[in-house]
C-alpha cells in the first residue's frame, strides 16, 4: 500500500478527488489529517492531563479491542511501531507498556484530546507519543498496532526507549542488567565509567585548569542568549558528575558555597527557586520559555545532587559548613525547597530532590537528621514513594533508601 502525506489545514474537504491508486473520495467524506503530527510542539498544555498519584494504566485504556481507533487511510505510520498479534486486549498491552515506563523512569501523561494516546518524557527530556490502534486488514493478521513518535530530545536515546517499550508490549521481559546500569548522577542511562585510583586523588588536588573550566561556565550563564545559558548549566551538570569529570570537587565547591565563583552558586539557586529570573525579558516573551525554565529547574536540581554527592564522598569540609548555614537550614532555605519538590507533581524533579535529601541524611549530624524529620521529611518521602513505585523506579529507590535510613534515627 502506498502511503500519502497530506498537509491539510482543515479536518475535512468538500471536493471530490481521485487518488493515485484510482480510489475515489466521497465529496462529503473527511480526509484524515495526521493527528497532531504536523503540530506537536504547539499542543495546548491544557489538553494534557498529568496523572500524579494514580497509575496511567488505570486511566489510559478502559475499553476492549473494538474501542480502539482505526488507522486512517492516509496516516503515515512511524517506523518505530509494531503489531502485537498474540494479544487483543488493549488493557493488557497498556499495562505492559506502563509497567515498562515505570521501570525506565519515564513519566507518562494522558492526552485527553487523543484517545489511546500517551505523551511520555524520559529523564533526559526525550519526549514521545505512544499510541494504540486497531489493526485489522484483509491482507494482514489481526492485532494491536503500537506506535511511538518522537516529539523532541536525543534520537539515539529515543531508539533505546523504543526497543524496550515495543519489547514490553510484545510481552518480553526487560533486561534488568541494563536497568541497573543507570547512574544516579546522570540524566541519561549511559553505564558508569570506572575511575582509576590516581584520578580519585586528583579530586583533592584542584589544578589550574579546573578554574578555567568553571570560569567558562560563568561566561555562559551570564550570556543574554537562552541557548548559551542552557549550555552553561548542562556543562555544569557534567563537571559536577564525579564519574565523568576530573574537576568535580572544584565544581561542587563552587555550587555549594561559591568558593571563588559566587556567580555559579547564585545561578543554580535561581534556577531552583525561580528559573524565569535567569532568562532575559525578550526570551520570557516566547512560548518556549516555560519549557526552557522547566528543563533548567530540573538540571539545577541534578547539579545540586551531584555536588552534594561529590562533596560527601570526598569528605569535603564545605559540606559541613553549608549544612550549618541559614541559607540552607533557615526558613524558606534550600532544605525547605527540596522538601516542597518531593510533593511536586513532576516525578523527575522529585527524584533529584530525593537524591539531595538522601545525601544530607547520610552525611549529616544526628541533630540535622532530627531536624529534617521534624520538618516532615518522612511524610513527604512516603508520598513520593507511592508515586515512584507506580511511575518512576529511580524515585522509588531513593525514597526506599531514605525511609530505611530514618528508621535508625
Amino acid at each position: 500500500m502506498v502511503k500519502h502525506d497530506i498537509v491539510n489545514t482543515s479536518s475535512s474537504t468538500t471536493t471530490s478527488a481521485f487518488l493515485a491508486n484510482g480510489r475515489k473520495i466521497n465529496a462529503s467524506a473527511s480526509i484524515p489529517t495526521t493527528k497532531g503530527k504536523l503540530d506537536l510542539n504547539t499542543r495546548s498544555p491544557s489538553k494534557v492531563a498529568t496523572v500524579a498519584n494514580e497509575t496511567v494504566e488505570e486511566l489510559w485504556i478502559e475499553g476492549d479491542y473494538d474501542s480502539l481507533p482505526e488507522v486512517d487511510m492516509f496516516y503515515p505510520i512511524e517506523r518505530t511501531s509494531a503489531v502485537i498479534v498474540d494479544c487483543f486486549d488493549p488493557r493488557e498491552i497498556s499495562r505492559r507498556i506502563t509497567g515498562c515506563l515505570q521501570k525506565l523512569s519515564i513519566v507518562a501523561k494522558l492526552d485527553t484530546s487523543d484517545y489511546a494516546s500517551l505523551l511520555a518524557e524520559a529523564l533526559d527530556y526525550t519526549t514521545f507519543h505512544i499510541r494504540l490502534y486497531k489493526h485489522d486488514t484483509i491482507n494482514e493478521n489481526k492485532g494491536i498496532l503500537v506506535e511511538l513518535q518522537r516529539v523532541g530530545g536525543d534520537s539515539f536515546n529515543y531508539m533505546k526507549y523504543v526497543k524496550a517499550i515495543l519489547a514490553a508490549a510484545r510481552g518480553e521481559a526487560i533486561d534488568e542488567s541494563k536497568k541497573s546500569s543507570r547512574r544516579r548522577s546522570s540524566l541519561t542511562y549511559i553505564p558508569a565509567s570506572i575511575l582509576p585510583s590516581n584520578v580519585k586523588e586528583e579530586y583533592r588536588q584542584p589544578a589550574e585548569p579546573n578554574a578555567k573550566c568553571i570560569m567558562h561556565i560563568e561566561e555562559l550563564v551570564n550570556e543574554d542568549r537562552s541557548d548559551a545559558v542552557l549550555l552553561g548549566i548542562e556543562s555544569l551538570l557534567l563537571l559536577t558528575d564525579q564519574e565523568r569529570s576530573h574537576v568535580s570537587l572544584s565544581a561542587a565547591e563552587a555550587v555549594l558555597n561559591g568558593t571563588g565563583h559566587s556567580v555559579i552558586k547564585d545561578f543554580v539557586h535561581k534556577c531552583i527557586r525561580c528559573p524565569r529570573s535567569t532568562l532575559s525579558q525578550e526570551d520570557n516573551e516566547f512560548e518556549y520559555a516555560s519549557r526552557q525554565c522547566a528543563i533548567m529547574h530540573n538540571i539545577a536540581l541534578a547539579v545540586l545532587g551531584n555536588s552534594l554527592q561529590t562533596a560527601s564522598g570526598a569528605e569535603c569540609p564545605v559540606l559541613s559548613s553549608v549544612l550549618q548555614s541559614e541559607e540552607w537550614l533557615g526558613q524558606s532555605g534550600i532544605v525547605d525547597v527540596l522538601l516542597s519538590e518531593l510533593s511536586n507533581a513532576d516525578p523527575h524533579d522529585a527524584y533529584h530532590a530525593a537524591r539531595c535529601l538522601n545525601t544530607l541524611l547520610d552525611s549529616a549530624m544526628p541533630e540535622l537528621k532530627a531536624m529534617l524529620i521534624e520538618r516532615g521529611l518522612p511524610r513527604a518521602m512516603r508520598v513520593s514513594q507511592k508515586v515512584g513505585h507506580r511511575r518512576h523506579s529511580l524515585l522509588a529507590q531513593e525514597c526506599d533508601s531514605a525511609l530505611m535510613s530514618m528508621e535508625n534515627v
